[in-house]
């Protein structure tokens, strides 16, 4: 077997066994995965595979890529489940992890492919993505992929027509919209144009290869409009053309241009700290940013010169970076998942970068190791020390977190641990001892890259199978959720608020209405946010007894707020 081979199925095990195994440990806490969940709930319950309502009248925010993919899963696995909610992301990872790898190792060499499947691995951002039930890291694999398939097919002049690069962003674009389609075209053509192709052939060619792509997203929206008409229609040109024309009716994500940079640093954490340590050992005196010339002007055009006659590879890799950077520059709404398809490429201008720092004998790898073996050491001897309950509830002072927090370190402190779980708590120890085991005998800094690597990988394990889960199962408003069934285990839920429920109607299987909608007559039970409990006993007090039958102790992870339990009956009926 060759070493490609064997880099191959390393990293194919390798990411299979990091992402997979933890994928429904952690319960729904937030809410944007039950979102996401609920629809393909939706969809099996009712049959409606084009545009199934939830929440009682709520449609869905975009296509039905995801949402058809988590249900496929789910029907298989037997029911809609954290795991077959977020088993789309992970394949998609994993998919766009090997596809990738082969493009580079076949477009640069074997090392420079394994360090940048494992710096994707161990990314803070695109980690976060790979194990959550949202669209992102769908939509980024399927673009990125075709990417790669585009690129592919300008390497063999464009004959014929890339089949498969259309079928990826068709898919790409029915998970969150025409961008799945805009980003590949766009960024090949601009390559092929700075590489000397006309413009009539490159537009023409890509136009055509861009309007065929959209074909699958077109029927959908055809066959969606058919039901859900104008209110469709409006919702999905503001969350498309209206979120990148600053048009939208709310505020989204609303940030400046300086947070896309902030959000690379924060994304490529924990690599972030050992690229920072590099800068130190850098020649900056030396180094130019422009190439030499009589003046600035001329400097510029050597420095496009330069920029136009690298390797085709390194040009369309710099291409995608700053093509889809500055797109997402536009729009007033920013989030750090819009940037998740230029990581892969920036992984391979890191991994270039470290691999230069190896060959030159930089002591960051000794000074990295050090930190990150003592990371592992420091969370573990912090919980050992919250086990044996060390910690005083006072230390968390008494603000609006302190309840939660309280919560957090008695759930680390009391939650019964498997042989399994212990293993995982240790594997940061055991990468630890590894790692500071090299640095004492002197290690060459190839095995201390991978060493830190290591590390990472260990700490991201122990957090996804053992202290995330615990810790977060204290935010989730599934125990909100175990509350209400006690009452009302059949039947509508009802909620006043201005935002839904998420997460509580995702584990009550998608029994919550809105109050304001329905005007349910007879009784029922509502729940209302305690920030607006006063509007509503003023707004139903005329038309509904209203008791109260307990309010939460700490605060709902969609909302945001303490959580109010009415029960509710019309005063005619009672009358």
């Amino acid at each position: 077997m060759s070493d490609r081979k064997r880099a191959f199925w390393f990293i194919a095990l390798l990411s299979a066994l990091v992402v997979i195994p933890f994928l429904g440990e952690t319960i729904f806490y937030s809410k944007g995965e039950p979102r996401e969940a609920i629809v393909a709930f939706s969809m099996l319950d009712s049959g409606n595979w084009i545009l199934p309502l939830n929440y009682g009248t709520d449609i869905a925010y975009k296509p039905p890529f995801l949402y058809w993919a988590i249900a496929a899963f789910s029907a298989i696995l037997g029911g809609v489940t954290e795991f077959s909610s977020r088993l789309p992301s992970a394949v998609s990872f994993l998919a766009m992890q090997l596809v990738f790898f082969a493009f580079v190792a076949k477009r640069k060499d074997v090392k420079t492919a394994v360090l940048t499947s494992i710096l994707l691995l161990s990314s803070f951002e695109v980690h976060r993505a790979a194990v959550a039930c949202r669209l992102d890291m769908l939509q980024v694999s399927l673009i990125v992929i075709s990417l790669c398939l585009l690129y592919r097919w300008d390497e063999k002049e464009c004959r014929g027509i890339p089949w498969l690069a259309i079928a990826m962003m068709g898919c790409a674009s029915l998970t969150k919209g025409p961008v799945g389609s805009v980003f590949p075209c766009l960024v090949i053509g601009l390559y092929q144009l700075i590489r000397g192709r006309s413009f009539a052939k490159a537009f023409f060619s890509l136009a055509g290869i861009g309007l065929l792509s959209l074909i699958p997203l077109g029927v959908w929206f055809w066959a969606a409009y058919q039901q859900g008409g104008t209110d469709f229609v409006n919702l999905m040109l503001e969350e498309n053309t209206g979120r990148f024309l600053n048009k939208m009716t709310y505020e989204s994500h609303e940030n400046s241009i300086w947070y896309n940079f902030l959000t690379l640093i924060w994304g490529w954490i924990p690599w972030t700290l050992v690229l920072f340590i590099s800068l130190f050992e850098l020649k900056w005196t030396k180094m130019s940013f422009l190439p030499r010339g009589e003046h600035f002007v001329q400097r510029l055009k050597n420095a496009w010169i330069k920029f136009r006659n690298q390797s085709p590879m390194q040009l369309f890799t710099w291409l995608t970076i700053v093509v889809i950077f500055v797109f997402y520059c536009v729009p007033k709404s920013k989030r750090s998942v819009y940037l998740l398809p230029i990581y892969p490429f920036m992984a391979v201008l890191i991994a270039e970068y470290m691999l230069a720092l190896v060959q030159r004998g930089a002591k960051v790898f000794k000074i990295s190791a050090v930190i990150f073996a003592a990371l592992g050491l420091l969370l573990t001897s912090v919980f050992i020390v919250v086990r044996l309950g060390m910690i005083p509830d006072s230390i968390w002072g008494t603000g609006r977190h302190a309840a939660e927090n309280i919560a957090f370190m008695y759930a680390l402190e009391e939650v019964s641990l498997s042989i399994p779980q212990w293993m995982l708590i240790s594997l940061p120890v055991i990468a630890a001892i590894c790692a500071l085991r090299m640095v004492i005998t002197h290690a060459d800094n190839r095995s201390l890259l991978y060493g830190i690597a290591g590390c990472m990988i260990c700490l991201f394990v122990s957090l996804d199978g053992v202290y995330q889960p615990t810790v977060l199962a204290v935010k989730s408003d599934k125990n909100l959720a175990d509350r209400v069934n006690v009452y009302i285990p059949q039947g509508a839920v009802y909620s006043y608020s201005v935002m839904s429920f998420y997460c509580a109607n995702y584990y009550l299987n998608d029994r919550m209405r809105h109050f304001e909608k329905e005007n349910p007559t007879g009784e029922g039970y509502v729940l209302v946010p305690e920030k607006q409990e006063e509007e509503m006993l003023e707004v139903l007090g005329a038309t509904y007894h209203l008791e109260k039958v307990f309010r939460t102790e700490r605060r709902s992870c969609d909302l945001r707020d303490e959580v109010c339990f009415y029960k509710f009956k019309q005063m005619k009926l009672a009358d």
